[in-house]
């Protein structure tokens, strides 16, 4: 008795759904006939014979003719002819199974040969008449191009040429439980094939690139196989014949069916940090001509030295000229920013450029106004922006050897326009001095308000937060007023504090000092703390959180700007960023506790130049008590510097330098002194905003380096990333963040194995880049 398979009604999903399906078909006879006791699999050219034992994991009862190995469901005829015999009761199946014997180097014409069956195999011969053979219904035995080709197995088209037939036979282990479905509509090429071997071959490109011999080592043979014969395909490249060197010229020179590489390698260049190397020295070997200069690590060496001797001597020009020089410096090399080497913090002066054009930009016209109120709203509106520029510039000095140089371009450029805004604010200042102590004003909180104290928040830094606290969905209100005179934090705190009408001046001022008014002791910073409380105010340690209560309002203090100042100089820089998201948190802290409003205060802001103030000198004689940016005169003493009075007391003299000048040499950070930087002083107003969408990451699930993740309630613009540290998009493991879609789903690829088994984060992006939810992940794993 023969049979064979029949055709399904429904297509498999899988080869091996459809090969289990057809040896269900081969057993199925009619009702007034026996089961077959076996069903033989002949394999005359061994084609089946890689996914036997991942067939063997879901149906169990296959047994394979060979070298005795019981374990393995493997022996010679006579050992099959007593599994079939039931005569082996610890290895045979139970009667109601109808096993498979697949029969590798035999064809079924072999078997049908009688006595000129070769003897190791006649115990088998008898089995073809109580059993069945598997073999197509022309007779002849399935191979696997036929199988796969056949309605009688899963019934898709192949071209007809022998490397798609090699591509099917190599990559058969893989093939055999891939997901074939999205392949029914097309016409199955060796490309196909090779594609369910490597998923990925600009990733596996770059990957052997990186590092060809590992990446050799991690492939088995069938995907080396499949992958160099995709690069063969597709890029006219072989990784078994070239070298890594071959493909970066290729990957240098443009070729345009390399470009879906570079756009990769671009994507995330430190994912291969082999590959720049192979970059360079394909640029010194190929010549400059031949190659793609964004592509060219030398041709961006090159161009970071003429940035660095250009600016070099810049410090060394007038004003004009140097802010000339920097715009055509911008203009000829800031589109380098975009290119993969500012990625790789190898286009650092690139970088600078940016911030320094708008220094020069913005420096080239003074702050003007004829009238206190006019040039501080000027200041406030647009004039800070400059500091702004010159901090971003200071801080994105990536070399300390380049420090020296940047720092040196910022003076050139910041310091005339820095000394001519506060002499014409002085100019200003001394005509409406009345008018100093009106717009400085005090602080009361209503019930609902915590005052938040921020010592030395100068305006550009105060900008910077209200835009981080919008990103995060606060509304807040930036306005200003002018700080007390000295603009030193003994003075302006207590101005700014809900107790200052508990205070006074005294004929002899230490450290610029107020008294109370009714015990005359010194206003430290605790006795301060205790008046406040002392008018139902709730005072909150830096840290601490409470519910808002009396009619008072609160206070706290938070921030160490004006201390790192003083003892950072220029490097306080590097900080700025630090100390502004420590604030928003805080903020951030208070309203979710309770508080409606959060007023965030302050007392100065200051200067910061590198290399020092300019240097200007006050003798001791007159001065009882110096600091860099302000002095009590002693007495009647006559001096030549501006002299300002007192806010606690008018009658006592305040000498502060003229323009941005410094008492004390070679002092980069200081304030005291009256310019638009230290005396026009911010005030911000944060509130609750509208409610924030609650997005939740709900699942997480993993298919090797493929995730999953579902998030539910995203708004538009959210996207998932997968990080190593959840804080930092430096650690992205992904090519790119993606956004979910309507059904809250997203789909991202982790490049690089080297992460399968790592710890991760994957996070939920708002539109402006924030963390807004997480989930903590193992890569690779089901979660």
């Amino acid at each position: 008795m023969t049979a064979v398979a029949s055709a399904s009604t429904t297509p498999h999903r899988t080869l091996l759904d459809a090969l289990i399906a057809s040896f269900a078909e081969a057993r199925r006879v009619p009702n007034d006939v026996s089961e077959p006791a076996v069903i033989l699999w002949p394999d005359p050219e061994h084609q089946w014979q890689p996914l036997v034992s991942r067939l063997r994991e879901s149906f169990p009862f296959v047994y394979t003719l060979g070298a005795y190995a019981p374990d393995t469901g493997t022996g010679p005829a006579i050992w099959l002819r007593c599994i079939a015999d039931r005569t082996l009761p610890n290895v045979s199946p139970s009667l109601d199974t109808v096993p498979v014997f697949y029969l590798p180097g035999v064809s079924r014409q072999v078997l049908r040969a009688g006595a000129e069956c070769p003897v190791e195999l006649q115990p088998l011969i008898e089995l073809q008449y109580r059993g069945t053979v598997w073999h197509q219904k022309n007779g002849r035995d399935w191979t696997v191009e036929a199988f796969v080709g056949s309605r009688q197995g899963l019934g898709l088209e192949m071209a007809q040429d022998a490397r798609t037939r090699e591509a099917l036979l190599r990559t058969l282990s893989i093939v055999a439980d891939a997901d074939l479905t999205p392949l029914r509509d097309r016409r199955l090429e060796a490309e196909h094939f090779d594609a369910l071997a490597v998923d990925d071959p600009v990733r596996d490109l770059l990957r052997w690139m990186n590092d060809p011999d590992g990446t050799r080592r991690a492939l088995d043979a069938v995907r080396w196989q499949a992958l160099c014969s995709r690069a063969r395909a597709t890029f006219d490249f072989d990784p078994a014949s070239d070298s890594a060197l071959d493909a970066a010229d290729r990957l240098a020179r443009a070729d345009s069916r390399w470009n879906s590489i570079w756009r990769r390698f671009v994507e995330n260049p430190r994912l291969y940090p082999a590959i720049p190397a192979l970059l360079r020295q394909a640029d010194v070997e190929s010549g400059e001509l031949a190659l793609d200069s964004s592509r060219r690590p030398k041709a961006n060496d090159d161009a970071e030295a003429s940035v660095r001797v250009a600016l070099d001597g810049i410090q060394e020009l007038p004003h004009h000229e140097a802010c000339a020089r920097v715009l055509e410096l911008e203009r000829t090399h800031g589109h380098r920013r975009d290119y993969v080497w500012a990625q790789l913090s190898e286009s650092p002066l690139a970088a600078v450029l940016a911030p320094l054009a708008r220094v020069a930009s913005m420096s080239g016209s003074p702050l003007a106004g004829m009238t206190l109120d006019a040039v501080a709203s000027a200041y406030a509106k647009d004039g800070w922006r400059c500091d702004a520029a010159a901090i971003e510039a200071l801080a994105s000095v990536a070399r300390p050897a380049d420090a020296h140089i940047i720092g040196g371009v910022v003076r050139a450029l910041y310091l005339p326009w820095l000394d001519s805004s506060a002499r014409h604010f002085q100019e200003i200042a001394a005509r409406e001095v009345g008018r100093l102590h009106a717009l400085a004003g005090t602080v009361v909180p209503d019930a609902d308000t915590c005052v938040l104290f921020a010592d030395g928040l100068r305006f550009d830094v105060a900008a910077a937060l209200q835009s981080l606290l919008e990103t995060r969905g606060f509304l807040s209100r930036l306005s200003h007023r002018i700080a007390a005179i000295p603009t030193a934090t003994p003075t302006a705190k207590p101005v700014a504090s809900p107790a200052a009408d508990a205070l006074t001046g005294s004929a002899d001022p230490v450290d610029f000092t107020p008294v109370f008014r009714a015990t005359q002791q010194m206003c430290t910073a605790q006795r301060l703390r205790d008046e406040i409380s002392r008018r139902d105010i709730v005072v909150l340690d830096a840290d601490e959180v409470r519910l808002p209560s009396g009619a008072g309002g609160g206070w706290t203090e938070a921030g160490q700007l004006d201390e790192l100042g003083h003892k950072l100089g220029v490097r306080l820089a590097d900080e700025l960023s630090r100390e502004v998201e420590r604030l928003a948190e805080r903020i951030a802290t208070l309203i979710e506790s309770g508080w409606q409003q959060v007023r965030v205060v302050t007392d100065h802001g200051w200067l910061l130049m590198p290399g020092g103030l300019p240097k200007v000198a006050m003798p001791k004689s007159v001065a009882a008590t110096k600091w860099a940016r302000c002095a009590v005169v002693t007495g009647e003493s006559v001096t030549e510097m501006p002299v300002w009075p007192w806010y606690w007391d008018p009658q006592v003299r305040i000498a502060c330098p003229p323009g941005v000048a410094s008492f004390v040499a070679g002092r980069e950070y200081a304030h005291g002194g009256i310019s638009p930087q230290e005396s026009v002083i911010p005030e911000l107003v944060v509130e609750r905003g509208i409610q924030p969408v609650h997005a939740t990451i709900v699942d997480v699930t993993w298919t090797r380096l493929r995730c999953r993740t579902t998030v539910h309630d995203a708004a538009l613009g959210y996207m998932v990333d997968i990080r190593t540290n959840g804080k930092d998009p430096r650690t992205s493991i992904v090519g790119s963040p993606k956004a979910p879609d309507a059904a809250g789903l997203v789909s991202l690829v982790v490049p690089d194995d080297e992460y399968e088994g790592a710890a991760a984060i994957v996070v939920l992006l708002d539109a402006s880049g924030s963390v807004v939810a997480k989930r903590v992940t193992t890569v690779g794993e089901s979660q």
